[in-house]
């Protein structure tokens, strides 16, 4: 007879994924790695995967123990914790205290907020928060670990190389899985819909300034009472974070920040390249200012006004402009926020861009990933810096930049009883493009036909071969419709499919290449609605006019 009682066991890990699925994270960067062995279904899962055994990519015995870069499937924040000494990142290089890594506090912000699944891409240990070698020489060795351009660090056999491209070093070749290294994985991990690199900022910031501590408060006056009996043992004091200031970016630091993004994106863009991944969302957190003598120095409330008055030297682009950041397939977190993690961080603040995915993963599984996020609350965070007024808000920049802070930003404010995302945007430059939703839908569109594609990839082209493709299609988008994804009163008026000679060459047909255009009329959200009243005689209020 069995014990009776209700007992709970550990389901076995997800294998794949939905390839339409808009909620998973891939997190590349820098943690440590606890003693503990690789469990055996992870490392079947590994396997499986290519990545560890004898696959012809496969990462050494080692490696695949460190879970260095490789693209590790976590689904839950306690198996993160598991394998990740997220939390031992040294205060100075000789010292005791420890304290958590911009990695450890993005993926904890992300599970928390609702995230069901990431992939973590271990590039490595994080370096210390403090170092007090020459500021040149400090920033070279943070940038070195970005892509190895000409000599490697010299941990090199305990590092990977976190964007290959960047700075000319060498690039990753989207159809050869042995050259991904880093953020490069993300064309090996089908499922994913957003990527994050939590310590892009750190690594563009000198050395952080001291904070000094605040004086102690008054003592009460001195008087002498009865003896009281003894008071019981004192409870635990929450750790204090260092006197360390939160990373901070002067102008070349926002260049290289820009750059390092651009670099990304053009990775996943993949130019003249039959692999690319134009689904995948880059999640990035803004940089804090710290320019001296410009006019962001006293309010570091506009950030879009630092970004538009710089540009790159060699190129002379804008900072904003569609090359560098001014991209639909990017939204930055804005500002920075204090979590239960990032408390004893310096200055108590970390990035905004695990909390920001954690609510796009919530807002996908809950509502779909085609509407926007804002106006869900954030359960995390328990204050921002800096803390936005209203005028901060409503600030615009010129030539329609933004008409509104949020417009490009994706804004974490608080409104009675809790803070919330206001704003869904992308970093687009064409207005058009820069509802949150509207790039997401266009990722869940080009992933589910990716998907059908691998189904039909070895199928003779030909008339039977296309009408089977536009009616796969035709019923994919037809869900997305009736879930009122698309805007339209029919399907007919929502989207088409095409799939004939319309859309193909006789060259692309002697080649065997299928070629199908897809459009579609997404349902774009409101973003702004405005009623004017007029007070009447009797004391109501009157509709004037809406707009």
């Amino acid at each position: 007879m069995p014990l009776p009682g209700l007992f709970f066991a550990t389901a076995p890990p997800i294998v794949g994924g939905l390839s339409s699925r808009a909620d998973v994270a891939v997190f590349v960067g820098f943690v440590g790695r606890r003693a503990s062995p690789l469990p055996p279904a992870l490392r079947a899962e590994l396997e499986r995967g290519g990545w560890a055994g004898s696959g012809a990519f496969a990462r050494s015995p080692a490696a695949v123990e460190a879970l260095l870069d490789v693209p590790t499937p976590i689904e839950s924040w306690d198996a993160f914790d598991a394998l990740f000494a997220w939390d031992a990142r040294a205060v100075v290089a000789s010292g005791l205290e420890r304290v958590p890594c911009p990695l450890g506090a993005a993926v904890h912000a992300f599970f928390a907020e609702g995230g069901v699944r990431a992939y973590i891409i271990r590039c490595g240990d994080p370096l210390p928060v403090y170092s007090d070698e020459p500021p040149n020489a400090l920033r070279a060795r943070k940038r070195r670990l970005i892509a190895w351009t000409g000599s490697p660090p010299s941990d090199a056999d305990a590092r990977a190389p976190l964007i290959p491209g960047f700075d000319g070093s060498v690039p990753a070749d989207p159809s050869d899985p042995g050259t991904w290294h880093g953020v490069a994985h993300i064309f090996g991990i089908d499922d994913a819909a957003m990527i994050l690199l939590p310590d892009l900022p750190d690594l563009f910031a000198g050395a952080p300034d001291a904070i000094a501590e605040p004086p102690p408060p008054p003592l009460p006056p001195e008087s002498f009472k009865p003896c009281a009996a003894p008071a019981p043992a004192a409870a635990e004091v929450r750790k204090q974070p260092p006197a360390l200031a939160a990373p901070r970016l002067d102008r070349d630091g926002y260049r290289g920040w820009a750059s390092a993004l651009a670099t990304l994106l053009e990775l996943m863009r993949a130019p003249r390249a039959s692999v690319h991944r134009r689904d995948v969302m880059a999640i990035a957190t803004l940089p804090l200012p710290a320019l001296a003598g410009s006019a962001a120095d006293a309010s570091s409330s506009s950030p879009l006004a630092v970004l538009a008055e710089l540009d790159q030297p060699a190129s002379h682009q804008r900072l904003l402009d569609q090359a560098q950041l001014g991209s639909a397939a990017l939204q930055l977190a804005w500002p920075w926020i204090e979590t239960p993690v990032a408390r004893a961080m310096p200055e108590g603040l970390s990035g905004g861009d695990g909390a920001l995915a954690g609510i796009l993963a919530r807002n996908a599984l809950a509502r779909g990933a085609f509407r926007s996020a804002a106006g869900l609350e954030l359960a995390t965070v328990a204050r921002t810096w800096p803390m936005l007024a209203r005028g901060d808000i409503e600030r615009s920049l010129p030539d329609s930049d933004a008409d509104w802070l949020g417009n490009r930003l994706c804004l974490i404010g608080q409104r009675p009883g809790a803070f919330t995302l206001l704003s869904d945007a992308t970093m687009a430059a064409d207005r058009a493009l820069r509802a949150g939703g509207v790039a997401r839908l266009t990722g869940v569109v080009i992933r589910a036909a990716r998907s059908l594609g691998h189904d039909l990839a070895f199928e003779p082209s030909g008339p039977p071969l296309w009408t089977r493709l536009r009616r796969e299609l035709d019923d994919f988008l037809a869900r997305l419709w009736r879930l009122g994804a698309l805007n339209g009163a029919l399907p007919a008026e929502a989207f088409t499919v095409r799939c004939d000679t319309t859309t193909m060459s006789q060259a692309d047909l002697d080649a065997g290449r299928l070629i199908a255009t897809i459009e579609f009329a997404p349902a774009q959200p409101v973003d702004r609605i405005t009623v004017t009243l007029a007070l009447t005689e009797g004391g109501g209020l009157q509709e004037q006019e809406a707009a």
